[in-house]
């Protein structure tokens, strides 16, 4: 499945390079790569945009161009071998220049790239816009990832306290994921003053207080799922109340995520339930979500995303109410929605919310320590 996936995957790329008229394609950002190998990591450091490993389309010629350091990782751990045996490798001296090696193959010829480099035309929001739509292999890879997420999850958060700090909830979320296997791309730890005051809290040596959320962006092949879970340490009904308001502001996001719906679309109904719920400027204070995949947010849904929805999206709403937030990761399909972070065998308590004719499960925020 992945190999005939794969070269359905060049048949299209081999088709991006006839529709512009030019005779070669550069990739070199890492969710471009990641992408176009299943989730193979062209990088060293967490952070970069841009890989030191290079794939190459020629003619009918397929290769990988990395340095000698990089060579063996690439072919002996990035890559699955169904993939492997598609590609060339063109191997170069870690202390040449991309170009030394990548000339001799395009030199005259007319080349796209990902970056704009060596004087090729940037075909990045093309690429973008073919990473939108899942295959299988990806779908499976997403699934594991949000089973593994919400282990994490429904393990750890009834192990945290008031006194601890944000930091050592970020540290031991942090240590569940690398654990197995996943990249924490993000870990936001919100306590009790920090989710009064930021949107975006980079966890700080404070402790947590009477209440507290975790947000991730967690990272497997390439693929970036995300996911909120909220717990209290003392019983407080505004808190439940508002949790349950956010969550079904999410719900109607998530209700309206159907193959032909806009994003904008969606935007509207979104910020029509944070009026339902007595909340309408809360929408101004931060994003509301959208397209996942390669990146945590592919597309920012507002009023002027007009991308239309098609089964094998993914989207990842977060609405946010001050002090409380509701997210998870979930695929469209053609007769509805798969939640990949917070399946139907998930030990989390769920809230069920229901949107017209639908009926959602959300994640509930949980009393811990029997507070009463």
């Amino acid at each position: 499945m992945l190999r005939e996936a794969f070269r359905e995957r060049i048949k299209t790329l081999k088709k991006l390079i006839e529709d512009e008229h030019a005779e070669a394609l550069l990739i070199s950002r890492c969710d471009n790569f990641a992408w176009v190998t299943f989730g193979a990591r062209n990088y060293v450091t967490i952070n970069s945009e841009v890989g030191s490993v290079h794939f190459l389309i020629v003619e009918d010629f397929v290769y990988i161009l990395t340095d000698n350091i990089e060579r063996k990782r690439i072919e002996q751990e990035e890559l699955s071998e169904d993939i492997a045996n598609e590609v060339e490798f063109a191997e170069y001296m870690w202390s040449k220049g991309l170009w030394d090696v990548l000339k001799s193959f395009v030199q005259g010829k007319r080349l796209l790239s990902d970056t704009g480099w060596f004087d090729s035309r940037n075909v990045s929001d093309k690429l973008k816009q073919l990473r939108l739509v899942l295959a299988e292999p990806e779908i499976e890879t997403y699934r594991w990832i949000g089973k593994n997420c919400d282990e994490i999850f429904s393990n750890l958060m009834p192990k945290f306290s008031p006194e601890m700090t944000e930091w050592e909830v970020q540290s031991q979320i942090t240590q569940a994921f690398v654990e197995r296997g996943i990249e924490p791309v993000l870990v936001l730890v919100f306590g009790e003053e920090s989710a009064q005051l930021y949107r975006h809290n980079l966890p700080r040596s404070v402790k947590v207080g009477s209440k507290l959320f975790v947000s991730v962006c967690v990272r497997k092949k390439g693929l970036i799922l995300s996911s909120t879970r909220s717990v209290l340490f003392t019983r407080n009904e505004t808190w439940i109340k508002q949790h349950r308001d956010n969550c079904y502001v999410e719900a109607i996001a998530l209700a309206n995520s159907r193959p032909g719906k806009k994003l904008n679309e969606v935007f509207e109904e979104i910020k029509k339930a944070y009026a339902s719920v007595n909340r309408p400027h809360e929408w101004f204070l931060h994003h509301q979500g959208g397209l996942a995949g390669y990146n945590a947010r592919e597309v920012v849904a507002n009023e002027k995303t007009d991308y239309t929805l098609r089964s094998g999206n993914v989207v990842a709403w977060n609405p946010t109410i001050t002090g409380t937030k509701s997210e998870d990761t979930f695929l469209i399909l053609e007769d509805g929605l798969e939640c990949l972070s917070y399946p139907e065998t998930s030990e989390w308590p769920g809230v069920e919310l229901q949107v017209g004719s639908i009926t959602l499960r959300r994640p509930d925020i949980v009393l811990l320590r029997g507070g009463g």
